[in-house]
């Protein structure tokens, strides 16, 4: 009878866990060991179980092995022909520029199928994230989630959905997508001159937001065109403040 109930009570709590789960989130996967590399910037690759290959740009900070974990920062990058290490790109050319005052772990992965709001695209940053926080030594309550053009609306996507990952999110330039009941705080920006990208359905989006209570901000940038990507390199720059803020 002891045993008996034991097993119920087992049941009983796994079956009340996976209740509590929100919609969209889900526990955390299986990450591949990764090799811990030295400061600078890395090209990686993590061979997937269903035979897909996970290209990803990784920049260790310096002073990264004096013990310290370091913040995590998850790069996004723009649409365009997917080349190997595409996503180098945008950690090298915005995001690490841009944020390496805070001296973050930055990866880039390269999108495997199609925009960042893909199921295959949605599961390998995931495991791209656990992998990494299984390898080298990650503050995980300091993450953020950021993207560029295909890139932010893969931020808004991403964070939303699976926002036990996050501390924060910064969507540049990336139309909303997705729906989410947004816990987390959110920091955009967003050029008044984007040709590309109206910043409209952004402001309407916020808007909405924040008549819902949420934690949103949002920076509209004047004279950038939607293809002067290192030119917003500032605007994130000037960020640092507020990322601060919610990771203290």
């Amino acid at each position: 009878m002891i045993r008996f109930n034991l097993f119920a009570l087992l049941v009983i709590l796994l079956v009340c866990a996976a209740c509590e789960r929100r919609s969209g989130e889900s526990a955390p996967s299986d990450g591949v060991k990764l090799d811990v590399l030295p400061p600078g910037i890395h090209q990686q690759t993590i061979q997937r179980e269903d035979g897909t290959v996970l290209r990803f740009t990784i920049s260790v900070p310096d002073g990264y092995s004096d013990g310290t974990p370091a913040p995590l920062v998850v790069a996004l990058h723009y649409g365009g022909e997917v080349t190997p290490f595409y996503g180098r790109g945008v950690l090298e050319g915005l995001v690490a520029p841009a944020l390496e005052e805070l001296h973050p772990i930055v990866v880039a992965p390269d999108s495997i199928a199609g925009d960042w709001t893909s199921a295959t695209n949605e599961e390998a940053v995931l495991q791209l994230i656990d992998s990494v926080i299984a390898s080298y030594d990650v503050d995980t309550a300091k993450t953020l989630l950021t993207g560029y053009s295909m890139g932010g609306a893969g931020t808004w996507y991403i964070a939303g959905r699976h926002q036990e990952r996050f501390s924060a999110a910064i969507p540049i330039s990336g139309s909303p997508a997705g729906e989410a009941d947004w816990k987390i705080p959110v920091y955009v920006i967003h050029s008044r001159a984007d040709e590309v990208l109206p910043l409209a359905p952004t402001e309407d989006y916020v808007e909405q937001l924040k008549s819902e209570g949420c934690d949103v901000q949002l920076v509209i940038v004047e004279g950038i065109t939607h293809y002067e990507t290192a030119r917003f390199a500032e605007p994130l720059r000037e960020a640092i403040p507020w990322i601060r803020s919610v990771w203290e």
